[in-house]
């Protein structure tokens, strides 16, 4: 039987594609995996995917709900807003930077464990994947590490949003 190669998605008898040949997305790179990945049936990668943006995600409710907070306290002339009169915008942004700030501090902490394997630091001297069997492979590593520099990231850009008002009150 003969593939008929005028669609370049369409996959030769042996449903190999040629180089240079689009796959129809079943692969992600040219040496990707076979098949599309799929998130819903593997709980760890979506576990690891969710902590990834986890402190992306807190540093912007915290930036968002400052905001608010400010803008009610600034623009407090209508139904409800009197509740936003100073000092409440700044205790709450206050209470709010404690709050993201140990977030964004526990989602480091946490991709900081799964980037060094879930070792502790004496622990790391000896070869062999951890007690527990928690040891990421080689690849996930450097996404790790890239959580751990995010959660940190997150943690200064929270600081940097809520402490000013430390210093600059008013509107």
């Amino acid at each position: 039987m003969t593939s008929d190669r005028s669609d370049p998605d369409r996959p030769d008898d042996d449903g190999a594609t040629r180089p240079g040949e689009t796959d129809g997305g079943r692969t992600t790179q040219a040496s990707g995996t076979p098949m599309a990945v799929d998130l819903a049936s593997d709980p760890a990668t979506r576990r690891a995917m969710a902590m990834f943006v986890a402190a992306p995600t807190v540093w912007f409710v915290h930036f968002m709900f400052v905001y608010l907070v400010a803008e009610a306290g600034c623009t407090g002339s209508g139904t409800g807003l009197s509740l936003f009169d100073p000092p409440v915008p700044v205790v709450l942004t206050l209470a709010a930077t404690v709050v993201a700030a140990l977030g964004c501090l526990a989602v480091a902490r946490w991709q900081y464990r799964q980037w060094r394997g879930g070792r502790r630091v004496d622990e790391l001297e000896q070869p062999g994947p951890p007690p527990g069997g928690t040891d990421l492979d080689g690849d996930e590593r450097p996404l790790a590490f890239v959580g751990v520099l995010l959660g940190l990231l997150s943690f200064v850009s929270v600081l940097f949003v809520g402490l000013p008002v430390l210093w600059f009150t008013g509107c």
